[in-house]
């Protein structure tokens, strides 16, 4: 091995360690109100600054036909305005305080990110705790904002091939699912939600019983938690929100969708469906992708793009979803590709899988960018809190956070091909091809 590698992979593993040492599970406090708002705080006191992130069990996989992207709505609406603060006056006092914030949804959670300076905490616990239950809805604000997500629809989606081949293929693999659309809703839905339900359904969601507020950084755990029984404690619990019971029925066959309309170039994307993030068979997949699509070494890479000159570009994967979701094979063809034969070439490389398995490089490979990944995400608090959000939304508990490594590395080798041959069959896919006007699939 080079000097300059074997060091880089020495510090790497320092690195690791370092954050393992530095990040233990026992010095995270968990504290519940009485109105059921689960609190985890983690003190770090090497820089002035927290995050202070407030994730709710509430994304697409909660909506219905008539009401989807709701979830990512309601995202738009908490930075516009409650009966205390004028719509905009978040960010204002944020910035004010020399801080940022964000936010996204996702399917299965939201997820409201702060970052800020120490000194900074009541006035932000004040905020974040006065929008959980007390947005506004002005008539006036709601109906811009809907024209805003609206417009954001049209462009990254409507007006993107590669967004509308996604949505097509997603919502023709999953019939059954509200994992059927996409978190930005359907058109339709957008420009038909009734004020009355969006209120019923941010009341149902955005609830202390429903949220899990996640502080790291810079504060005394004993002070904050006087600070968010002060601004929390009030909030009045709601009625558990409905579960999804909605199992998606098995594929009984390859589907298909061709798509023709104006474009530069053809789009191809493969889905088969693959299990949640609880299932043990996720953790094989998620190693597998590494050597099949991603980086200039991976297999279809070097068929697609390198040898045969097919292809731009291959991406995907399976993503960690609470229920059964799809594993992507997204590839960016050439303009005059011809995309019967890039799926010949994937079927051939998943074929190989199946009947070979990985090499010993490649499992070992793809267990150290598991690794990268993973420790690389708790660098910061901001990705601390993040990751610990995240585990107890997908997974019920941030315990999950200091054991999910186990799951990868107990996932052996010799486990793949019977993996593999599982979910990548012709019955458990879905092939997207969208062909330019006058084109050929």
């Amino acid at each position: 091995m080079p000097k300059k590698v074997a060091a880089f992979v020495l510090s790497f593993f320092w690195m690791i360690t370092m954050l393992q040492a530095a990040f233990k599970k026992e010095d995270i406090k968990v504290f519940h109100l009485d109105n059921g708002l689960k609190i985890i705080l983690y003190e770090d006191h090497k820089m002035p600054n927290i995050s202070y992130f407030t994730f709710f069990k509430v994304g697409s996989r909660c909506e219905r036909p008539g009401l989807t992207g709701v979830s990512h709505f309601i995202e738009h609406m908490m930075f516009n305005g409650t009966e205390k603060f004028r719509p905009g006056e978040f960010d204002r006092l944020m910035e004010f305080s020399g801080g940022a914030n964000n936010a996204y949804t996702g399917d299965d959670f939201t997820a409201y990110t702060d970052w800020f300076p120490a000194n900074a905490l009541e006035k932000i616990v004040e905020l974040e705790a006065d929008r959980m239950q007390g947005l506004l809805f002005d008539p006036e604000v709601l109906e811009s904002e809907r024209g805003v997500v609206a417009s954001e629809r049209r462009m990254s989606v409507e007006n993107d091939n590669e967004a509308i081949i996604y949505e097509n293929v997603r919502s023709t693999a999953i019939m059954a699912h509200p994992y059927h659309w996409d978190v930005i809703g359907w058109m339709s839905d957008i420009l038909g939600w009734r004020p009355d339900e969006i209120k019923q359904y941010y009341q149902t969601y955005y609830a202390p019983n429903n949220a899990v507020l996640v502080v790291v950084g810079d504060f005394e755990a004993t002070r904050l938690l006087e600070l968010i029984k002060k601004y929390y404690g009030h909030i009045s619990v709601q009625p558990p929100a409905p579960p999804v019971i909605t199992v998606e029925p098995p594929q009984l066959g390859r589907k298909e969708v061709i798509i023709r309309k104006e474009a530069q170039t053809p789009s191809f994307l493969l889905a088969y469906h693959a299990p949640a993030c609880s299932d043990s068979d996720f953790f094989a997949l998620s190693i597998l992708e590494k050597p099949l699509l991603q980086g200039e070494s991976s297999r279809l890479y070097r068929r697609l793009v390198r040898d045969e000159q097919l292809a731009i570009s291959v991406s995907g994967g399976c993503e960690e979803k609470i229920d059964p979701f799809l594993f992507m094979i997204e590839v960016k063809p050439r303009p005059d590709a011809d995309l019967t034969r890039i799926e010949k070439i994937v079927d051939e490389e998943l074929a190989k899988i199946v009947e070979q398995g990985l090499t010993e490089s490649e499992y070992e490979k793809a267990l150290n960018i598991v690794r990268s990944d993973f420790y690389f995400s708790l660098q910061t608090n901001s990705g601390k809190a993040n990751m610990l959000g995240a585990m107890e939304m997908l997974y019920g508990s941030f315990d999950r956070l200091f054991t999910i490594m186990d799951s990868y590395l107990q996932t052996k080798r010799e486990d793949i091909p019977d993996i593999a041959k599982k979910y990548f069959n012709e019955l458990n896919k879905t092939a997207g091809y969208l062909v330019p006007e006058g084109g050929q699939p």
